[in-house]
């Protein structure tokens, strides 16, 4: 069962929030705790709408450039809340469905602060016998920050952990494998605290696109094993944040972020991205990528960002 044992628990009190009444997932999620840990309390009826409260303290491992939350930390409490509703809604509140992430798509209304805990409610949709639909939004101190949509798909719990146990013997050799990053990519070694505390990243400006890479680990992986949905999502916005800023020479900050899941990741190989940018103008730009390892598709996502003066 879910709990809070092996975590210390902060203190919200502060902000009215009593975190002892609140669980963590067991077993661990490696990234999800490397960002979090994030808190959950479900009420009586998992079905009902913001029946599931979501929790996430901030720190300063979250920042991005201005001080302010990173999206890719937000990318992944929205993933978390959409699976953790989507999820309780298809089983009823029982823990026995493991939710996957389908799509997602999030709007980012305001700024999130450094300090203040961000909070993720929601309703579940609709729920089918593959399929959980779902949609809510993460606030801080009462103001809303973001919204988010999404589709997961719901199987059996004990049969996502039975397959992450046949893959464990491959991923704690993982620790040891050796990625290269390929010639003509150059550290980006002014990522935000956020991007750092993930790994190094890897860029290279092609004649009108950015091309992206970074090496992959264990701590990037969901509690199936494979490469975490927030985690992709991170690098993601990572990749665009940093294209929109070389192409344009402005100070980028995302306004929506949509994402399809095509496959899992392997945490054994580089990730790669080429950002493109179809359309910019003075203070907004469009972009559009695909993440991939060996030229498989995981991950196709979209972007809306708004351009403004640097300094």
């Amino acid at each position: 069962m879910p709990d809070t044992a092996a975590y210390t628990v902060p203190d919200l009190a502060g902000w009215g929030l009593d975190l002892s009444r609140y669980s963590v997932f067991v077993p661990s999620d490696p990234f999800e705790d490397r960002v979090g840990p994030f808190f959950f309390h479900i009420g009586a009826d998992a079905r009902a709408a913001d029946a599931v409260h979501c929790v996430l303290p901030t720190h300063a491992a979250h920042a991005n450039y201005a001080g302010g939350v990173h999206g890719g930390a937000l990318l992944t409490f929205a993933d978390y809340a959409l699976c953790l509703i989507a999820g309780r809604a298809a089983d009823g509140g029982t823990n026995s469905s493991f939710a996957l992430t389908v799509s997602i798509a999030c709007e980012f209304v305001d700024a999130a602060k450094i300090g203040p805990p961000l909070e993720a409610r929601g309703e579940p949709l609709q729920v089918t016998g593959r399929l959980a639909f779902a949609r809510g939004r993460i606030t801080q101190e009462g103001r809303t920050v973001a919204l988010w949509s999404g589709v997961c798909r719901h199987v059996a719990r004990a049969k996502a952990m039975a397959r992450k146990d046949e893959n464990a013997p491959r991923h704690i050799e993982a620790k040891s494998v050796e990625q290269v990053v390929p010639a003509g990519f150059e550290l980006f070694d002014k990522a935000s605290a956020y991007s750092r505390g993930i790994g190094p990243v890897y860029v290279r400006q092609e004649a009108d696109d950015v091309s992206l890479v970074q090496p992959t680990g264990l701590h990037m992986c969901n509690s199936g094993g494979a490469l975490h949905g927030g985690y992709m999502m991170s690098f993601a916005d990572t990749a665009i944040t940093r294209a929109a800023s070389l192409v344009t020479g402005m100070a980028p900050s995302t306004v929506s972020f949509a994402a399809e899941f095509l496959s899992a990741g392997d945490p054994t190989v580089p990730i790669t991205t080429r950002v493109e940018i179809p359309r910019r103008g003075k203070s907004i730009a469009f972009l559009r990528g695909l993440l991939e390892q060996n030229g498989r598709a995981l991950l196709s996502y979209s972007a809306t960002m708004l351009l403004r003066p640097r300094g």
